[in-house]
């Protein structure tokens, strides 16, 4: 089977290797399709993030596909059945960018997708998975006012869980055009930072309080700033983004504005939920997906996923 190895920053290699054999616990899945996270991007590039991983690496764990091999001791699963999650290649096993993945323990780990999930919806719950986790403990209400700092995957995810919840005072801030035609399309006020005036846009639509709620998906010290800046304070911050550098910031921010800072859990206690709010066509998460490839063409996959002018959610069809 092919797969992809990123060898050292923006250096990748499509090898041939043995597909995978479940052991007693294990699953073999034919991936249908897989999604370039945004920490993946940071492993290609080698940032300060990407960093903290030992290259080579197989990476991706954004996928869905259908379970062709199961191990004699999987209860849970058939053959045929269609599958998502439980990629363990920090464990050494390979990734989801791969022709078949092999998930080990795999009632503990792999979770089954309705078959009215399309294989791409289903590449795109993880980090809907994310989103819905990062607004567990900041908790956005239908009576809250919300910021949203970035509009890639994650933060058009985080649009969507904060639709499904009812919220509708929704500000996004994004300098890409495209993402912010996405997000305008999901249905909020896009915002432009480099054009317009953000705080004042916010202030505005606030009444000079500050966003009840922000969540910082773009990963840059001055968009950290922003949240932390354009929140009432009371105000309830998720900061789920990765950084390229470490961004200089103020502890006495959070310390004189009484304000609350969370990070994103693991996403697993909202898996169901993210596959049930698919499955009902609450969200639509096919919205921000721009581009799809094959594996043979990974290099220009990822050259595409590193330019948010020109993508959102990137995606491999093996």
């Amino acid at each position: 089977m092919k797969t992809v190895i990123i060898n050292a920053p923006r250096e990748l290699l499509i090898k041939d290797v043995d597909i995978p054999k479940p052991g007693p616990d294990d699953v073999l899945v034919r991936v249908r399709a897989s999604g370039i996270c945004g920490s993946d991007v940071h492993r290609y590039l080698g940032t300060a993030f990407g960093r903290t991983w030992k290259y080579p690496m197989n990476s991706g764990h954004e996928y869905c596909g259908e379970v062709v091999e199961i191990g004699k001791n999987v209860k849970r699963f058939r053959e045929g059945d269609h599958a998502t999650l439980g990629v363990a290649w920090p464990q050494g096993y390979l990734g989801a960018f791969s022709e078949y993945v092999l998930i080990p323990n795999a009632d503990e780990r792999l979770y089954q997708v309705p078959k009215e999930v399309s294989f791409i919806e289903g590449a795109c719950l993880e980090p809907f998975t994310v989103a819905l986790q990062a607004c567990r403990r900041p908790n956005p209400t239908s009576e809250d006012k919300v910021l949203i700092l970035g509009a890639g995957a994650i933060g058009l995810s985080v649009l969507w869980a904060c639709k499904a919840r009812g919220v509708q005072n929704i500000i996004v801030s994004e300098i890409s055009d495209k993402r912010r035609g996405v997000a305008e399309q999901i249905g909020c006020r896009a915002v432009n930072p480099a054009a317009e005036d953000l705080a004042e846009i916010v202030m505005d639509a606030t009444g000079g309080q500050g966003a009840d709620v922000a969540f910082e998906c773009a990963g840059t010290g001055a968009t950290l700033n922003q949240a932390f800046a354009l929140t009432n304070r009371w105000g309830r911050i998720s900061l789920i983004a990765h950084y390229r550098q470490e961004p200089p910031f103020s502890v006495e921010t959070i310390a004189r504005g009484g304000k609350s800072v969370y990070g994103p859990f693991s996403p697993g206690p909202t898996v169901e939920e993210a596959i049930q709010l698919v499955a009902e066509k609450k969200v639509d998460l096919t919205s921000m997906v721009s581009h799809t490839f094959p594996l043979e063409k990974a290099q220009q996959a990822f050259e595409v996923a590193c330019d948010a002018a020109q993508s959102v959610k990137v995606l491999f069809v093996p």
